[in-house]
């Protein structure tokens, strides 16, 4: 596709290869004579219908979607003054130039000029609809690209209010009554502000930094829990050089941490990873408070959302993202490839 970027270099080659396609069967036929080369003649009125066509016509009345008729009508009046033309300049100014004229019924005559006009402008219709096309995509693509890099660079610069006010809270009541427990979620808390501010500013991590990126933010979310065993992390495989997109993880972590019923039995909150060399997959559950059906984080751009748009972009279709809910349980699944 890098040869897209060059527009004068690709008119180039196209005029090249209109000229070859038609001059070829003339030299394999006839030999280098003179006759072969009676394009050179035409082209120049080719040249003048296509860019009509593909620089007026096409922009003004087909990309602006204002009326794709008056394109037809418009391409048929150029390939009509395109044959009007060839035909004149056959009778009158061939002969002078020394060219032979072959001598044909005015059926077949008219056919191959419709055939030919069609073509070359076919051609360079559908060549510069391929391109406007194609950019649209990239376009969109690249719209796409920088909405989530935004919307990750929001994801990294804040953390969830909630469980920054839930840490400092278990931390106030942890000087108190445990003055090292309280110094020990200081020194994750500042791990986990280092890690979403530096360390996450690259396009890929290592999997073991993420992972213990999450274990550290879910050894704080146990601070608010009176059983220590209402959170169960397990974690099946162990990561090598393996690298992920920063933070994929953890938006459906919070939600699991966030919404879940806290007067149920536990586990109430179950974080399943399994690691393994082509791929990994996430596993969180957590019972809900019953008959609740609002969807976690559905109205935030940081949550559930979020992280299926990041999947599609950075995917396509190669990963799996499920989202399982009953009476009271809520379930995401996440698998992606490494």
């Amino acid at each position: 596709m890098k040869i897209f970027k060059y527009r004068i270099l690709n008119h180039i080659l196209f005029w090249i290869f209109i000229f070859t396609f038609y001059t070829v069967p003339y030299l394999l036929s006839y030999g280098f004579v003179f006759e072969a080369f009676i394009n050179i003649i035409y082209i120049p009125i080719d040249i003048i219908g296509v860019y009509i066509v593909i620089e007026y016509l096409l922009p003004r009345f087909v990309f602006k979607k204002r009326n794709f008729g008056i394109f037809i009508l418009g391409t048929a009046l150029i390939i009509a003054l395109n044959i009007a033309v060839s035909q004149f300049i056959k009778l009158n100014i061939q002969p002078m130039l020394g060219f032979w004229i072959a001598r044909r019924p005015i059926s077949a005559e008219m056919f191959s000029a419709l055939l030919n006009n069609f073509m070359i402008i076919g051609s360079a219709t559908a060549f510069k609809l391929f391109r406007y096309s194609y950019n649209i995509q990239l376009t969109q693509s690249e719209l796409e690209r920088k909405t989530v890099q935004s919307e990750l660079g929001i994801l990294r610069s804040q953390v969830n209010p909630h469980f920054l006010f839930n840490v400092l809270n278990n931390i106030d009541a942890l000087i108190f009554e445990d003055k090292e427990k309280a110094s020990n979620a200081i020194f994750l808390l500042s791990k986990i502000m280092r890690y979403m501010l530096q360390e996450s500013t690259h396009e890929k991590v290592k999997l073991d930094k993420e992972i213990s990126y999450i274990q550290d933010y879910l050894e704080l979310a146990k601070l608010s829990f009176a059983d220590p065993d209402f959170l169960h992390y397990e974690q099946d495989g162990m990561p090598n050089s393996q690298q992920v997109p920063p933070l994929l993880f953890i938006p459906i972590i919070e939600n699991a941490v966030k919404h879940c019923n806290k007067q149920s039995q536990s586990p109430g909150i179950k974080i399943n990873f399994f690691i393994n060399k082509d791929f990994i997959e996430l596993h969180t559950s957590n019972f809900i408070k019953r008959n609740d059906f609002k969807l976690p984080d559905s109205g935030t751009g940081t949550g559930l959302k979020n992280v299926e748009k990041r999947l599609k972009l950075l995917y396509t279709d190669n990963y799996t993202f499920d989202i399982n809910k009953d009476i009271d349980k809520f379930e995401v699944h996440i698998k992606v490839p490494v």
